[in-house]
Parts: C-alpha cells; sequence; structure tokens
C-alpha cells in the first residue's frame, strides 16, 4: 500500500504513515469511480504536455552531445599531458567510447518518437539473481520483471532491481496500460482503486488526489 498524501510505500495495514505522519484510511477504501479515474487520458495532447515533450526531447540530445564529447576530450588530454598513455591509443580508446555512447543515444532518441501503445499485464515474476565482477566476489540482487502483451500481439517487458520496483508494485496481472515513449512512462486505464498516480511527464508519485505533479506541476494523466 502507499501513502494517500505523499505516496510513501507502506506495509499494508500500516495506521500513519512513517514518511509524512498522515493517517491512512482503511483498507477497504476505495476511490470514486469517477470517469476522470477510469479510462486513458486525453491530456497527452494538452499544449502543456507537449511542450513538456519538446523540453524532454532537448534534454535528451543535450545529454547525448555531452556523453559523445566528454570521453572524447578526456582521453585527448591524457594523450597530450601523460606521457605513458600514447596519443593513438588515447585516440582510439576516446573514440571508441564517443561512438559507443552515440549509438545508444541515437537509439535512445528514436525510441522516443515512436508512437504510443496500448497492451496488458499479462505476468510479473521475481528472481534472485548474481552479478559477477572481475574478481571472485559476486553482487546478489532481486530482479522485479513485468510482462505486457501489446494490442500487436508483441510482448514488452518491464525489469526493475532491488527497491526500486515501482512498476512492479504499481501493475498488477489484468491491467491495461498505455506506454508514453517521449517520457518513457506508462499509464493505467483503470486507476479508481489507486491510491497514488505516477506523473507521466517526471515519474513522481504523487497522490491520486492530485491534479497536477508536486514535483514538475504538469498535469496528472487523468
Amino acid at each position: 500500500m502507499f501513502c494517500e498524501n505523499c505516496g510513501t510505500r507502506l506495509d499494508k495495514g500500516t495506521a500513519f504513515c512513517h514518511n509524512c505522519g498522515h493517517k491512512q484510511e482503511d483498507a477497504s477504501f476505495e476511490h470514486d469511480k469517477s470517469n476522470s479515474l477510469i479510462g486513458f487520458s486525453n491530456r497527452y495532447n494538452d499544449p502543456s504536455i507537449i511542450l513538456a515533450a519538446k523540453k524532454n526531447r532537448k534534454t535528451s540530445i543535450g545529454c547525448m552531445w555531452i556523453l559523445v564529447i566528454v570521453p572524447l576530450v578526456g582521453f585527448l588530454l591524457a594523450g597530450l599531458f601523460i606521457d605513458e598513455f600514447p596519443m593513438n591509443d588515447a585516440l582510439i580508446i576516446g573514440g571508441g567510447i564517443s561512438f559507443i555512447m552515440l549509438l545508444v543515444n541515437l537509439i535512445g532518441i528514436a525510441g522516443s518518437k515512436k508512437p504510443m501503445w496500448e497492451g496488458q499485464v499479462v505476468d510479473k515474476t521475481v528472481k534472485e539473481k548474481s552479478k559477477h565482477s572481475n574478481s571472485d566476489d559476486s553482487e546478489t540482487y532481486t530482479e522485479y520483471t513485468t510482462v505486457i502483451k501489446t494490442l500487436a500481439g508483441k510482448s514488452k517487458r518491464i525489469t526493475e532491481r532491488d527497491s526500486r520496483r515501482d512498476m512492479y508494485d504499481y501493475l498488477k496481472v489484468g491491467d491495461r496500460v498505455r506506454y508514453y515513449p517521449v517520457f518513457g512512462t506508462y499509464e493505467k486505464y483503470d486507476k479508481s482503486r489507486d491510491r497514488i498516480i505516477y506523473c507521466n511527464v517526471c515519474k513522481m508519485m504523487n497522490p491520486i488526489k492530485n491534479d497536477r505533479c508536486k514535483r514538475c506541476d504538469n498535469l496528472l494523466f487523468k
């Protein structure tokens, strides 16, 4: 369950939020099933949301060029000032990293321009995994996977780790969802039983009663 005031994740049956102290309503509480909470929102067409999408794309492009230029310049300076680091090696390594970063970011930007899609959550799994480093040590972590089958019949996966399992907790098997590539966020079709809602622009968790995000002040998709 989540605090209806601040959105903090709480244990089931918690009487008061340990983050803000807000008293929690009975577990059987249900929000009014009004039209604003059932159905996909049309707010993605609002001028302010369109503007936010444009800003998001510009920010992504800016970050891309930073990630491309910094490795190249950094290795170039290392080749100039470190005698043990030949300039040819510096250019090859720096250029290689920059090229990889360019490809990764171009793929991400291209993905953000794809049309939104809809689907249904069909499965959720939890797995304990280990990641081995160069040494003999290994890192154990928990992987949470949410599987969505799109209307086109394709399978989409949301993979999260450890405590960062927001969509795994938020979405349930059977939920209809819509995905917005420009923000990389999901919207539920039926929000009538929810206490929280995620901002589709900045991903901030908000109380369901809010109309605007408490972080970025953009309209929530209700």
